[in-house]
């Protein structure tokens, strides 16, 4: 399988999986109408969820409509918590934050050793599973490394700090300052966390905050904290290797300030009988600033919030439809699909403008192994099969008008209602994080 996730174009994928910087504007969340749910002829079925305010496809420079629902809901994936209420939907004053990934990047080569599995070369005895996933720092004058764990795997109080026990499972921010003292541009990143590590999302903000210490995010997954700058790279999985960039994103890119404040919000879960470590090791690759001329922006879909009033109940096999509205012309970059162990398939599509044909452009099955898939001149992606990951390949143009589409089949053959939270046994979602060019970023909250 051909996943890159190390490219800019997959930056902007995870944040909350929360999004990506854009070029100026930043529309607000909106409220989209979710299609009726299919449903399958065998099998029990849930009532479908509550529709929010339709929200309209914006033209550029232009906030859509916002609707904040009234019901509570959990946090966005990879939020530090679950909160009982929806948190207020504004309009941040500072540029939206990237889902790890924005859109990316180039040498039209190869970066050095991207072809070999960087991991494992470090001197680390910790007597804690998983030492392999370590990483070498990169040259001073190539890029900078970002470390969360412990400083000195000897010393018993700074180790505790990262711990997590058997049966445990968490999802919070451990906050800190990027080492660049200076202002720095990138195109691909490498990211290597532990076992246990679901996902990791790295919030760069313009307020101070006190390093060190697992902590509620500053933001809760959904992007809406007006102190966001941007997004560092992130994880959809403990691995993410560094990816090469198509000759027509060498000069997408994105900047780091100096010594910026940031979090990490780290989604673990221990399913295993002995402790573990949340910790994270990136390196994060340099780029020429006179060689950066656009930034991507976010796609964030977030799906199912309304299982947080109407759970999905035991016994129900159902696939949920969303969509959302694409509003100028462009290409899409990237796309990564998010659901829980409940969720069995992931596909999304492009319904042409007008009522054109439904273009299939990406499909998953493993919650454990989330696919990330570009869209490049680059990339060869694998194809569709009715078991393994799959998308489109080459370029993804759409116009406007075009609606980006994307669903879920979820079986709960548990004996509690799955809610909208981060707990991957007993919650579910149904998330859409990518990046795009041209059109204006896709921010659709959908209940």
């Amino acid at each position: 399988m051909t996943t890159r996730y190390a490219t800019l174009s997959t930056l902007c994928i995870m944040a909350a999986l929360a999004g990506c910087g854009d070029s100026g504007t930043t529309p607000s969340p909106v409220a989209m109408t979710p299609t009726a749910p299919t449903t399958p002829t065998t099998g029990p079925t849930t009532p479908a969820p509550s529709a929010g305010t339709a929200g309209s496809s914006a033209t550029t420079g232009v906030t859509p409509p916002v609707t904040t629902p009234t019901n509570p809901a959990a946090g966005a994936a990879g939020s530090g918590s679950t909160p009982t209420t929806m948190p207020p939907v504004t309009t941040p004053t500072n540029p939206m934050a990237g889902a790890a990934g924005s859109g990316a990047m180039p040498p039209t080569t190869m970066p050095p050793a991207a072809s070999a599995d960087p991991r494992g070369k470090c001197e680390i005895n910790s007597g804690y599973p998983d030492d392999k996933a370590c990483l070498v720092a990169p040259a001073a004058d190539l890029g900078l490394q970002i470390h969360v764990g412990p400083k000195d795997y000897k010393d018993a109080a700074d180790v505790a700090k990262y711990i997590q026990m058997p049966g445990e499972e968490s999802s919070e921010c451990w906050t800190f300052h990027t080492p660049n003292a200076e202002e720095v541009y990138y195109q691909t990143f490498e990211l290597s966390g532990r076992a246990g590590t679901h996902h990791i999302i790295n919030t760069m903000y313009n307020t101070q905050i006190a390093d060190g210490g697992f902590t509620v995010c500053a933001d809760p997954g959904t992007g809406t904290n007006g102190n966001i700058i941007d997004n560092l790279p992130g994880a959809s999985k403990a691995f993410m290797a560094r990816g090469i960039v198509a000759p027509e994103n060498k000069n997408v890119g994105r900047k780091i300030p100096a010594n910026v404040t940031s979090q990490a919000d780290m989604h673990y879960f221990n399913f295993t009988e002995k402790p573990l470590i949340r910790e994270f090791w990136m390196n994060v690759f340099y780029a020429k600033k006179e060689d950066i001329k656009e930034t991507a922006a976010q796609i964030r879909g977030m799906g199912g919030l309304t299982w947080s009033v109407f759970p999905i109940a035991p016994g129900t096999d159902m696939t949920y439809p969303y969509e959302c509205p694409i509003s100028g012309n462009g290409r899409i970059l990237s796309l990564l699909g998010h659901y829980h162990s409940h969720g069995k398939h992931f596909t999304a599509s492009i319904r042409r403008a007008g009522g054109g044909a439904v273009e299939k452009v990406f499909e998953m099955y493993d919650y454990q192994d989330p696919a990330t898939f570009e869209y490049d001149t680059v990339s060869k992606n694998p194809g569709f099969s009715a078991a393994t990951a799959g998308a489109a390949s080459g370029m993804l143009e759409v116009k406007d008008g075009d609606v980006l589409m994307w669903d879920c089949h979820i079986i709960n053959d548990g004996t509690v209602g799955l809610t909208y939270t981060n707990e991957v046994k007993t919650g579910e979602m149904c998330n859409l994080w990518g990046s795009s060019l041209g059109i204006t970023p896709l921010n659709c909250v959908i209940p």
